[in-house]
């Protein structure tokens, strides 16, 4: 018998009702949910309903929780499934599981394309084919095949931020594991705190966007990033034309250094953007891209019937 999704599914369920396993569900639940951290939680949208949830806790109690005896949850399930040599598929299939934050480069049919820089991953799924978009971010569990291609496990979600060429040059540095990506969706803050991702920032003067890259960059000792007015034009000029769209982003993470996390990165990346957008671009008569984009909005608005 060919390993399949549907036996995925059979795993799944014998891995959260086999009563063999009782107390190492609730100690896997404690440590994925940190139900005793009193901060209060603000999922992000998308990853708060109870299906969600359960699905992540499934796909990290299978596939990363250890055993005592250094077996994984569904390791076990299958030596209690399946017998002789219909265990040998499985086996190899659940102790080749990879936890990926990739891009989809492309879809074709049922198969969804990811990538991770250089590396690409098949993935087989209609649902995958069917609701994904080129270009989204997607956090899963990756069941190997043994045909080539995979499967991809309970709990997959569409990663909730952009990820520009600059993250995606780097993509390897940010991997996650599954109790770190329940962490980040949980936006746990302190009570009257703000909102884990805030809002790009938007200036309207390339001066006034320097300025507040600045004063970021000064503050968490990013010298790389603190440079004059006439400095960032040059670099934006610089990369103006490059044919190699990720090229501006890959100077600023070089600039930035060492980073907490992905969103941490994607904070500075955010403030260089907005230095790029206020830049003005001689091929387009010296207006930045905020400018033509507000004139559009000027020219468009009042006139737009609804």
């Amino acid at each position: 018998m060919s390993f399949n999704q549907q036996m995925i599914e059979e795993i799944v369920t014998w891995c959260l009702t086999s009563p063999e396993l009782v107390s190492e569900r609730e100690e896997a639940r404690q440590r994925f949910f940190a139900d005793d951290d009193p901060r209060p939680m603000k999922y992000w949208p998308g990853a708060e309903t109870r299906t969600s949830r359960e699905r992540r806790f499934s796909g990290y109690f299978m596939f990363d929780h250890v055993l005592p005896n250094g077996e994984k949850p569904a390791e076990v399930a299958v030596k209690h499934l399946y017998s002789g040599t219909l265990q040998v598929e499985p086996l190899k299939a659940v102790r080749g599981v990879q936890f990926v934050l990739a891009v989809v480069s492309s879809i074709i049919g049922r198969s969804v394309y990811l990538e991770i820089e250089s590396d690409s991953f098949e993935v087989r799924s209609s649902v995958w084919a069917e609701q994904l978009r080129i270009g989204q971010g997607v956090v899963a569990h990756l069941v190997p095949v043994r045909h080539g291609y995979w499967f991809p496990g309970p709990g997959w979600l569409v990663w909730p931020i952009g990820l520009g060429p600059g993250i995606r040059s780097s993509l390897k540095s940010f991997q996650l594991d599954p109790v770190g990506l329940e962490r980040f969706l949980q936006g746990r803050v302190e009570e009257g705190g703000e909102a884990p991702r805030p809002a790009p920032p938007r200036d309207g003067t390339l001066e006034e966007a320097v300025a507040r890259m600045t004063e970021a960059a000064a503050s968490e000792d990013h010298e790389g990033l603190v440079m004059s007015v006439g400095q960032w034009k040059a670099l934006v000029w610089k990369h103006l034309n490059n044919p190699h769209v990720a090229a501006f982003g890959q100077e600023i993470i070089k600039r930035v250094g060492d980073v907490k996390d992905l969103k941490d990165l994607q904070r500075w990346l955010d403030l260089a953007v907005n230095i790029w957008n206020n830049t003005p671009q001689p091929d387009r008569g010296g207006k930045s891209a905020s400018e033509l984009a507000n004139q559009w909005r000027d020219a468009s608005g009042p006139n737009t019937k609804t």
